[in-house]
């Protein structure tokens, strides 16, 4: 298994910034087919649920 940074030890920011540098990161290096860049797609999936959750409740 990755280890993946925790959703609930960043901020929303945090979380979009490195989810942005680890994916253009893998895609300079051809690998977003990895195992590692599908447990990065599960990741971001996770994270988007958290933040259309914040949007709801900010609105």
């Amino acid at each position: 298994m990755f280890q993946l940074p925790n959703l609930a030890e960043m901020t929303d920011l945090e979380a979009v910034h490195w989810y942005t540098s680890e994916f253009l990161r893998l895609s300079r290096e051809r690998k977003l087919d990895s195992e590692y860049g599908k447990a990065l797609l599960e990741w971001k999936k996770q994270m988007n649920e958290r933040l259309e959750q914040s949007r709801k409740e900010w609105w």
